[in-house]
């Protein structure tokens, strides 16, 4: 005999044969506490309920889930009997059903009861037993719901139609099993086309260069007054500066006297340390610190300023003292980065209208990847899935397949953003003169008369990472009059192509800025070394069993 008055908390402690009773949501809780040590007990739950059953004017309906989805266990076996009130013929009138159509269970008719009989109920999965029976078996409607008109056509037209809803649901998920090319190629289309499609709009409206009229395969000098940190970023249409134009700003502070380079030579170690031998190098001292400078400049003056110092330092050493206070350096080197990308948005080089309508596409997909999936997923069967629930999923991801292709797109500025008509024509220009840079060892134009223009070379070819190229055909045609004037050219006459000095610290810096700049704790390339002479482009419910 169980007494009131005990804890109703799940898995709290009360004293045996006691129990405790508490309202939750739509429901009761009763929790009963006993004594038990390694046996089993079999516990007869008996209640009443009220307006369980609905009369209708030909039928009674009594539909009761007896098994609730809130169960975390799985159930092996359940059996469920209904007792009639009386004794009923087999006929039309008098249905028996259970539900939902995916659990594996039957059901069973007598002249006194029905039956219904499940296994292997998988956890969170409810089980209904609904039974019709004549009004007429009634002798008192008293608990039950009384409603007019006839039921039974409608009900078991409810009935067949969750049956036949449930069969087509499982029809199509077959289907699309036995289909995979065409399943897949479905989800590919809705997964990437609309993407590609918003993606090739803005391209065309935004991203496409405009015409200019401008034809010449080869600039021989640089078109423009340009600082070389600014000329790669407005080729390649992207403003992403990095090692090679913090390289060539260096160089070009050389060439217009802010620093001196002397040629000197320097011990290196080879064969594992068992040798070693003297190679070309520069000793990189202050000149002229009243040399005027750009914003975007004065970084790079700071961090050759602390590495010189005031007695000078050789080029190949670049790294290792950059590296001695990597902290203070690599915000010099953010700043330098940062104030490339300033000067270049005051140039208003570009148009980025176009990412505006990628961000909301973006936000779009995105919004609707999380709806769809959040539905889809929330109503998920496990056991038996709904076509809707498959086809909500499925479109999710789809949308979360566009989002990526829309974030994938926002990231490669040519697709969204052009060129002004300014930007354009200069742009064309100096894609012709990096052509001649490139091209240049093997052309037979007359060479550059002036030291000038020769050193003007260099610099740009630093910047366009295409500094090899320019040292090749300095070698070839570069006059030695001007050669042994130069501050910035130095060639090893006697050595292999590009084996001077300059083509060693142009070799270090370019490589080795990236690392040396980076943060604490970054990888090695964390610098952000530039794309290098890359050039143009852009433009460019249930059934029943």
């Amino acid at each position: 005999m169980y007494r009131p008055g005990a804890s109703t908390e799940l898995g709290g402690f009360g004293l045996p044969d006691t129990y405790g009773v508490t309202g939750i949501d739509n429901g009761v809780r009763i929790v009963w506490h006993y004594l038990a040590t390694n046996e089993r007990r079999t516990f007869t739950i008996s209640y009443r309920f009220k307006g369980l059953a609905v009369a209708y004017d030909d039928v009674v309906d009594v539909n009761l889930r007896v098994w609730g989805e809130h169960w975390p266990e799985g159930l092996g076996s359940l059996t469920s009997t209904m007792l009639l009130p009386g004794t009923a013929e087999l006929s039309p009138s008098y249905r028996v059903w259970g539900s939902p159509a995916w659990v594996r269970g039957v059901v069973a008719r007598f002249p006194e009861t029905a039956t219904l009989r499940a296994s292997q109920v998988p956890p969170h999965q409810f089980v209904e037993f609904r039974v019709l029976f004549p009004r007429s078996m009634l002798t008192s409607t008293a608990g039950a719901q009384v409603r007019s008109g006839n039921a039974l056509d409608r009900i078991v037209a409810e009935e067949v139609s969750s049956q036949e809803a449930f069969a087509q649901d499982q029809e199509k998920i077959e289907d699309a099993k036995r289909h995979p090319a065409r399943t897949i190629s479905s989800l590919l289309l809705l997964g990437f086309v609309p993407a590609l499609g918003l993606m090739g709009i803005v391209w065309f409206t935004n991203g496409r260069e405009r015409r200019t009229g401008y034809d010449r395969e080869y600039e021989q000098a640089p078109p423009t007054d340009t600082e070389p940190a600014l000329v790669p970023s407005l080729v390649r249409q992207e403003v992403a500066p990095g090692s090679n134009e913090f390289t060539a700003t260096l160089f070009d502070l050389i060439r217009r006297g802010r620093y001196k380079a002397t040629p000197v030579t320097t011990e290196r170690p080879v064969w594992g340390g068992l040798r070693h031998e003297d190679v070309a190098d520069l000793q990189i001292t202050l000149a002229d610190a009243s040399v005027e400078t750009t914003p975007f400049e004065e970084p790079v003056a700071k961090v050759v300023d602390w590495v010189v110092d005031t007695e000078g330092e050789r080029l190949s050493q670049f790294r290792q003292e950059i590296e001695r206070d990597r902290v203070a350096n690599s915000k010099l080197f953010t700043s330098f980065k940062e104030g490339v990308s300033a000067a270049i948005e005051a140039r208003r080089w570009f148009l980025s209208a176009g990412l505006v309508w990628l961000l909301v596409g973006l936000g779009v997909f995105a919004l609707a990847a999380v709806v769809l999936l959040w539905v889809g997923i929330d109503g998920w069967r496990s056991t038996a899935p709904r076509w809707s629930d498959v086809v909500l999923v499925a479109l999710g991801a789809c949308a979360a397949a566009n989002a990526a292709a829309l974030l994938f797109a926002a990231t490669r500025a040519p697709i969204w953003r052009r060129r002004t008509a300014v930007g354009q024509q200069e742009a064309e220009r100096w894609e012709a003169f990096r052509r001649y840079l490139t091209d240049f060892p093997r052309l037979q134009d007359a060479p550059p008369a002036t030291l000038e223009l020769w050193e003007r070379y260099l610099v740009y070819g630093i910047a366009f990472g295409i500094a090899e190229r320019v040292l090749q055909g300095a070698h070839l045609h570069m006059p030695e009059q001007l050669h042994d004037q130069s501050s910035i050219y130095w060639i090893s006459p006697n050595g292999d192509l590009g084996s001077g000095p300059t083509s060693l610290g142009i070799a270090d810096l370019s490589s080795g800025f990236g690392s040396a700049l980076a943060p604490p704790g970054s990888s090695g390339g964390g610098g952000g070394f530039s794309g290098g002479g890359g050039g143009g482009g852009g433009g460019g419910g249930g059934g029943a069993w």
